[in-house]
């Protein structure tokens, strides 16, 4: 039974059976000093061009390998837009989120995940402001406060934005040096086709040939990033959504 269950068995019944399938650790009860929050802005600034600069990203270096493998499928719509990311990047930043969590100073003790986790232990109760209510009263005798609540939230997004910043600059670069080069050749190969008429026919096939690697290589690239986007999007949405519920409900 989580820490949370345990304190709230007294007055709420839950569903044994439930608990028995999702066990979860009590949340900790160290709490460190609340840190001056840094970097509030949220939104992702457009990655600055430097090819004196290499930006590196992890998603990056395995986005071919991504789209090949088994499972990892995008959602488009009808009109070839997508709509739901890979499952990889999905998890990504489910993960992202956990390393922080674990590893930053900012995050020891109870905080907004901690918080975020412990409401899934009382799914039971079906008002939505008496579970935020009550997922926040039992857990303020860990050290958690709508301060640190709110701050830690807020620095889980940025977490998520700097992020998307550093993985939309790996993603510039990587496009520039993989379509931008072909274009470049493509370029020329138009020029030869001009100045040497008689090889018109070599020439085409070229063009043809780095024409089919243009597309496949913007296809691949544009649907990695726009997953990516959209699950740092999706998972942006959803802590402001529950910022929009604590602020409605404290």
């Amino acid at each position: 039974m989580s820490f949370l269950k345990q304190l709230l068995t007294p007055f709420i019944e839950f569903d044994k059976d439930k608990e028995q399938e999702n066990p979860s650790s009590p949340p900790p009860t160290k709490v460190a000093p609340l840190k001056p929050q840094q970097n509030s802005g949220t939104t992702v600034a457009s990655p600055v061009d430097s090819s004196n600069t290499p930006a590196h990203h992890p998603l990056i270096d395995t986005a071919a390998k991504t789209l090949n493998s088994p499972g990892q499928v995008p959602v488009f719509s009808p009109s070839g837009t997508i709509t739901g990311p890979l499952p990889e990047h999905a998890e990504y930043f489910e993960k992202l989120i956990d390393n922080a969590n674990a590893t930053d100073p900012f995050f020891q003790g109870t905080d907004f995940k901690e918080y975020m986790d412990s409401k899934v232990d009382i799914d039971d109760i079906q008002d939505e402001a008496i579970k935020y209510r009550t997922a926040f009263n039992v857990l303020k005798s860990t050290g958690l406060t709508k301060e640190k609540l709110l701050s830690t939230a807020q620095e889980y997004l940025n977490v998520i934005g700097r992020d998307m910043n550093a993985f939309q600059g790996a993603h510039t670069q990587k496009y520039q040096k993989e379509v931008g080069l072909k274009e470049k050749q493509l370029q020329n190969k138009a020029i030869e086709l001009q100045e040497l008429t008689q090889k018109i026919n070599a020439t085409k096939a070229e063009i043809n040939q780095l024409s089919q690697e243009i597309d496949l290589t913007k296809v691949n690239l544009n649907t990695i990033k726009n997953s990516y986007l959209l699950a740092g999007e999706n998972k942006q949405k959803e802590i402001q959504t529950e910022l929009q519920k604590i602020a409605q409900y404290f």
